[in-house]
């Protein structure tokens, strides 16, 4: 009896373990709304997602979507886009550990943020971004079905892999969601309506303060557009922690 006891333990623990692989390794950062209400955030949509683990992380094979399942399919406004694993693509790389990945849904030249954004790629220099566009022909970023637009009731998931178990990071707003794999930070609507900017305050200075992003008190919304920093610490944040070994 204490031999299957301790079996089911083991396996039981296993479960768990697959379930988090890559938990804090990376997160999703942020989040740009675009709008249309006067004195609101009126860029381009924007996914922001932020590299903790002191290894690095490699997206290739990785995806983003707001589809409520892997048997969904893609619509007019729902969609996903996968981090490509072909050749030349950045993301075939280890990306170091306090980079910022932002995903942008234009092109490149459009206002991302308050700015015009391109396209970077190099991370030479102690450059510490990269930003792709969705809706460029590139070899970084590929559109695997419909467009992923972030409105009404939603949801947000970064996957290791197209599988229903292999979410890393999840929001949901409202939506329908049966991913699994993580725990899913649910956001009242309000918080990323029409125009708003959502993003994470870890609260401290240390690498486990950037592991609560879960937490909904830790989250913070605007929809004044200087709040919206793409490639960039967010507001009122000290991210020194993921930079001190380089």
């Amino acid at each position: 009896m204490r031999k299957i006891i301790a079996l089911f333990l083991f396996l039981a623990g296993s479960v768990v373990v697959f379930a988090g692989e890559h938990e804090n390794e990376i997160i999703i950062n942020e989040i740009g709304n675009s709008g249309t209400k006067k004195g609101a955030y009126t860029g381009k949509d924007y996914i922001e997602l932020l590299v903790l683990k002191p290894e690095g992380v490699r997206l290739a094979g990785w995806y983003l979507t707001d589809l409520a399942s892997p048997s969904s399919k893609g619509k007019e406004n729902e969609g996903a886009i996968r981090f490509s694993a072909k050749e030349g693509s950045v993301f075939n790389q280890i990306i170091p550990q306090g980079t910022y990945v932002v995903v942008c849904m234009g092109h490149s030249g459009d206002t991302v943020g308050t700015d015009p954004m391109k396209e970077e790629v190099l991370l030479t220099g102690g450059k510490n971004r990269i930003v792709v566009f969705a809706d460029s022909l590139s070899r970084h970023i590929e559109r695997t079905q419909g467009n992923l637009i972030l409105n009404g009731k939603d949801n947000l998931v970064l996957l290791g892999d197209w599988k229903k178990d292999a979410a890393v990071n999840m929001l949901v707003w409202e939506g329908g969601c049966s991913w699994t794999g993580c725990t899913p930070l649910e956001v009242p609507k309000e918080m990323i309506d029409n125009g708003a900017i959502l993003y994470f305050t870890p609260g401290g200075i240390d690498l486990k303060s950037f592991y609560h992003s879960t937490e909904i008190v830790r989250w913070a919304s605007s929809t004044y557009p200087g709040d919206a920093t793409p490639g960039k610490s967010n507001p009122g944040v000290d991210d020194r922690i993921l930079h001190s070994k380089k």
